[in-house]
This record gives structure tokens, C-alpha cells and sequence, in this order.
């Protein structure tokens, strides 16, 4: 392994610890299709837990959450199976994410950005 490996490599991990040591955790919930699992036919649209993941909230002023388009923007570990459309849920507050944009230094991936939008429950 070259030094620049063992660099990038590290850098990985000085990502992994500043995530982890934000303190928080986020439970991931992904939406079921309607009809998804069902031999006989459609069924009512449900979640499924996915588990729960280290995350970092970023603290962005309104103005830069406006201009990206977010209610909030967090960070996650790359390994952690979050995919579009999945809700998070930080603090019992529930959002949707919305963009998932990898992060790496010079070709190494070190986190996740999530743009996510505050879920809009109806009713």
C-alpha cells in the first residue's frame, strides 16, 4: 500500500469518526410498493424498518437550505444502505430524503451527503 492509499484511507476513517462522534442515530424506514411481496395481488402501501445509522445534521443557515432546496442536509457513512425516498428519523423529527450525493477524496468515497425535505403528513 502506497503512502498516498494510507492517506486517502485515513481520511476515510477521520470522516467516519467525526460522523459517529456527532452522537446521533437516524432510524431508516423505506417505503413498500403497493403490491410488492404479494403473490395474490396489491396490498395497502407500508414501511419497512430498514435499521438504524450514524448521522450528522449539518447546520446551515435557511438562506443556503432554501437555495439547495432542503429542509435539512445531513451526513452518513457510505457503507450504511440508504437509497432515495427513504425516510430518516432524527430526534423524532421525520424527513425524506430526497438527493443522495457521494463525497471522496481523490477517488475514495468517505461519506453520503442527503439533502432531505420535512415528511408532509396529510390528514
Amino acid at each position: 500500500m502506497t503512502r498516498f492509499e494510507r492517506q486517502t484511507g485515513q481520511a476515510a476513517r477521520d470522516v467516519e469518526w467525526m460522523i459517529r462522534k456527532s452522537g446521533l442515530t437516524a432510524t431508516v424506514t423505506r417505503p413498500v410498493k403497493v403490491g410488492e411481496g404479494s403473490f395474490f395481488g396489491s396490498h395497502a402501501a407500508s414501511e419497512t424498518v430498514v435499521g438504524s445509522i450514524p448521522i450528522e445534521m449539518k447546520d446551515l443557515p435557511q438562506k443556503d437550505l432554501v437555495e439547495i432546496g432542503a429542509d435539512a442536509v445531513a451526513s452518513v457513512l457510505p457503507d450504511c444502505g440508504i437509497e432515495e425516498q427513504d425516510f430518516v428519523e432524527v430526534k423524532g423529527i421525520r424527513y425524506r430524503v430526497t438527493q443522495i450525493k457521494q463525497q471522496n477524496l481523490f477517488g475514495e468515497v468517505t461519506h453520503l451527503d442527503l439533502q432531505l425535505e420535512l415528511e408532509k403528513r396529510h390528514g
